[in-house]
């Protein structure tokens, strides 16, 4: 029984590995043409390339449970086309052992996209941020292509990026006083010195007065701010490139702040919840090659896991941002689809028993 285990299990693997490496290639064929249009003399091809490759771990975790999902349908449609399945059937195999057989190569492959996402793809694609935004507003004076929004000390503060050593670039005060606008801060980065000691380094300097605007140019200055080097580091993220403990982290000093930290929450269970996506994505695998789909061809196959995909995936998407603007938790709107996905797997299996 452990070879036919292994045998089945094999199959399915293989063709969940094949499946990822066409999606992972499409889709960074498909963003290079999206994203091409932004090379220029300070953002090259080769920027273009390092970029999409350094988003490939975030990539291989996301496509995770629609990769193993057409991968099952892939392994154990090739077993059931040449009759290799009915001889198993044949011979006492029980359908569930079937089943056994193929979800512990996708609870394998699930479990280290886990990992990936927690250790790999964040570095990663924080990297990645900071190459693109570095490289894209390296003409602009104020560099807005993202980055983060704070006030600190009574002044609106705008950071456009940050490394995991806490440094800031690109980095924009607004000095007031009241509601009067004194002057306002350029500097191209920052480094924290003490608790609430920076030092600003290129600074560009606009005074208001009543009749002028006084322009001066510094290498470097200190700035008295309380603000964290660590937070601000994420807070220049997208909630996808964070990992699940700095998610978590995030959206504990989020709710102490008292602010919504919704979507934060929603990405630390949808990444929390991939492995069990895959596992209810495969079970309905296994449901329609013992049903509708045994005697389909592989296209015919190949076709249908896509369709149950994107509607999975659509519904995942849909479920989860409705939980953002309704009193639905995050957590549960990432886990009654994928309950609801496992429902009707069975029930499949079950009417096929």
């Amino acid at each position: 029984m452990r070879k036919l285990d292994r045998y089945i299990g094999m199959s399915v693997f293989l063709a969940v590995c094949l499946v990822a490496f066409v999606l992972l290639g499409l889709d960074f064929a498909i963003t290079f043409i999206e994203e091409v249009k932004k090379v220029n003399e300070q953002y090259t091809a080769a920027t273009l390339i390092q970029v999409l490759g350094l988003r490939i771990p975030g990539k291989l975790a996301e496509y995770l449970p629609v990769a193993s999902l057409i991968g099952t349908l892939v392994g154990l449609g090739a077993l059931a086309s040449t009759s290799e399945i009915t001889v198993m059937r044949a011979a006492g195999v029980p359908l569930w052992r079937l089943g056994f057989a193929a979800c512990k190569p996708v609870l394998a492959l699930a479990l280290a996209g886990l990992l990936v996402a927690e250790y790999v793809s964040p570095i990663a694609e924080q990297k990645a941020n900071l190459v693109d935004k570095l490289q894209v507003g390296v003409n602009s004076n104020f560099a807005i292509t993202g980055g983060s929004w704070l006030k600190a000390n009574g002044d609106y503060v705008y950071i456009d990026a940050a490394d995991r050593q806490g440094k800031l670039y690109n980095i924009t005060i607004y000095d007031r006083e009241q509601d009067t606008l004194q002057a306002i801060h350029t500097a191209r980065s920052a480094t924290q010195e003490s608790e609430n000691t920076w030092t600003l380094h290129n600074i560009a300097t606009s005074t208001f007065t009543e009749e002028q605007v006084i322009v001066s140019h510094a290498e470097s200055q200190e700035w008295y701010s309380s603000l964290k080097a660590n937070y601000l580091y994420l807070s220049t993220q997208e909630p996808d490139s964070l990992s699940l403990t700095q998610l978590y982290q995030y959206s504990s000093f989020l709710k102490e702040q008292g602010l919504n930290p919704g979507d934060y929450e929603l990405s630390f269970w949808s990444k929390m919840f991939r492995p069990l996506s895959s596992l209810a994505l495969v079970i309905v695998a296994i449901s329609t090659i013992f049903g509708p789909l045994r005697s389909s061809t592989m296209g015919g196959r190949i076709f249908s896991g896509v369709l149950i995909g994107l509607a999975f995936q659509n519904t995942l998407y849909i479920m989860g941002r409705l939980s953002l603007v309704s009193s639905l938790p995050p957590l549960a709107g990432i886990l009654l689809p994928i309950l609801a996905c496992f429902a009707i797997g069975l029930y499949l299996l079950k009417r096929r028993h």
